[in-house]
């Protein structure tokens, strides 16, 4: 595959809504099951710097001093540290709920079905536990509080993750 050939699938997931991770942060581009096998085929992508010697991407945990700084009261994700924070402070997520949040916030605006959350999350390709995708979401938003309404149920479909507004 040529660099050009990169560059455009990275802008065409761009234009598609998602935000490219960090570098050498992995992403969940897609997951596909394989008909009558009960497996699924997942495509993880990675962002890797074209050319010579790659900047050292910012430290989370300065991106998050940076943001308290300003007075910036945001949701920040540290997949490193596996720990979410809201307004400097910790929030306690179990696995599941982190991985949760994870996946829905990697392409914001986008709406996954139960099924994509369970194949993704909870490694289960069947129809069933459409509900157990209901309960974490349920939790995750108590535990988010005033960020809770960053997932937004779509009815009929299934949720996806909304970032807060810039003003």
């Amino acid at each position: 595959m040529s660099h050009q050939n990169v560059i455009d699938f990275v802008e065409r997931r761009r234009e598609q809504g998602h935000e490219p991770p960090d570098l050498g942060q992995g992403s969940v581009l897609g997951v596909l099951p394989v008909p009558e096998t009960g497996a699924a085929l997942m495509i993880v992508g990675y962002l890797v710097p074209a050319g010579g010697a790659a900047e050292a991407p910012e430290q989370p945990a300065a991106a998050l001093q940076r943001r308290a700084a300003a007075g910036e009261e945001d949701l920040v994700l540290d997949r490193a540290a596996r720990v979410a924070r809201a307004g400097g402070e910790e929030i306690e997520l179990t696995f599941r709920e982190f991985e949760l949040l994870d996946y829905l916030s990697s392409a914001p605006g986008r709406v996954y079905n139960r099924r994509q959350l369970m194949a993704a999350v909870w490694d289960r390709y069947d129809d069933e536990g459409g509900r157990t995708v209901d309960v974490h979401v349920l939790r995750l938003r108590r535990k988010l509080g005033r960020h809770a309404g960053r997932i937004v149920t779509v009815r009929n479909v299934g949720y996806k993750y909304q970032p807060a507004r810039r003003r």
